[in-house]
């Protein structure tokens, strides 16, 4: 990328972890931070689609930025996974990467998780 794909980048990251602060601070529900990160990630694709000369892969730009909204929503399930389990006679705590990994990806492409 070069110097306005970087601050492009670096602009929607800074929202994104500002939308994460929010999420953890006032315990907002899953699909409530999902819908609004891919409000913010949908809105650095137009403006990089309205702006083409600014950033030379906007697909990968869109990637980049939903990975990292993803690490920041998943390391934090694990920390309260973490914080909550009691271990049981030395057994670590159950990770359930796969799950997350799914449940994010629906919430995210569909707006709504089915209960």
């Amino acid at each position: 990328m070069n110097c306005t794909g970087d601050a492009v980048e670096g602009t929607a990251k800074c929202v994104l972890v500002k939308l994460h602060r929010i999420f953890v601070e006032y315990t907002l529900d899953d699909t409530e931070y999902i819908r609004n990160v891919r409000a913010v990630l949908e809105a650095a694709d137009m403006f990089v689609q309205d702006n083409k000369e600014i950033v030379c892969d906007p697909k990968m730009l869109k990637e980049s930025l939903y990975t990292y909204s993803k690490t920041l929503w998943s390391d934090y399930m694990k920390e309260i996974r973490t914080r909550e389990a009691v271990p049981k006679e030395g057994k670590a705590v159950p990770e359930d990467d796969e799950y997350d990994d799914y449940y994010y990806d629906h919430i995210y492409a569909h707006g709504v998780y089915p209960r």
